[in-house]
């Protein structure tokens, strides 16, 4: 009786065992491709010698179609009428396409007419002539954006606000079978932080 027992018990902690390493291993290889659905690597510059945050562009594929500048340069329009913000960007490849002095269409990034794509607009806030975003901490989940490109208007609606540490790097967590507006500029009264607005197309006419 007493080796039954002990054999039972063994056989009892064996399954313990096992179903104890099926759930944590379920749940390890649940939380790596949940992570790989949300989450793009954005390289930045954290800040030059004028304490100015600064994009490092990277080499990516930027689509089948040629975008088409307006008179100024300008590819595409954003427009934050909450804000009373409507300022043009430029192409990835246009070397004005700069910080220092535009909005920044940041490498890697897609087209608004990519599918499924996520157009990454970079700036300062703060006072200067080129803080184009020094407004966007106003902005709250349900605020409307949108983006004049190639002779339609992308509607955006933000659905999710979030800081990170400025450290050279940021994570974007958004829905990758969506089309995403992603602005990204430094924390309002916080120079240690940046703040990343997640905005999903709504429609496009």
């Amino acid at each position: 009786m007493s080796n039954l027992s002990n054999k039972t018990v063994v056989i009892i902690g064996f399954t313990v065992i096992i179903i104890g390493i099926l759930l944590v291993g379920g749940d390890y290889l649940k939380s790596k491709k949940d992570k790989a659905y949300k989450e793009v690597s954005v390289s930045l510059f954290v800040e030059n010698e004028q304490g100015k945050q600064d994009n490092t562009p990277q080499n990516v594929d930027e689509g089948p179609q040629e975008p088409k500048p307006d008179q100024n340069g300008y590819i595409g329009v954003l427009n934050i009428d909450k804000l009373n913000l409507h300022q043009g960007f430029l192409d990835k490849d246009n070397p004005d396409n700069n910080v220092s002095k535009n909005i920044t269409f940041l490498n890697p990034t897609n087209y608004p007419d990519e599918p499924n794509g996520n157009v990454i607009l970079v700036s300062h806030s703060g006072d200067s002539s080129i803080a184009y975003f020094k407004h966007l901490y106003k902005l709250q989940v349900g605020d409307i954006a949108t983006i004049d490109y190639n002779g339609k208007v992308y509607t955006y609606k933000i659905e999710n606000i979030y800081n990170e540490t400025k450290d050279g790097d940021v994570t974007i967590y958004r829905d990758t079978n969506r089309s995403t507006l992603t602005m990204i500029t430094c924390t309002k009264n916080d120079n240690t932080k940046q703040t990343i607005y997640i905005a999903y197309l709504q429609s496009v006419k």
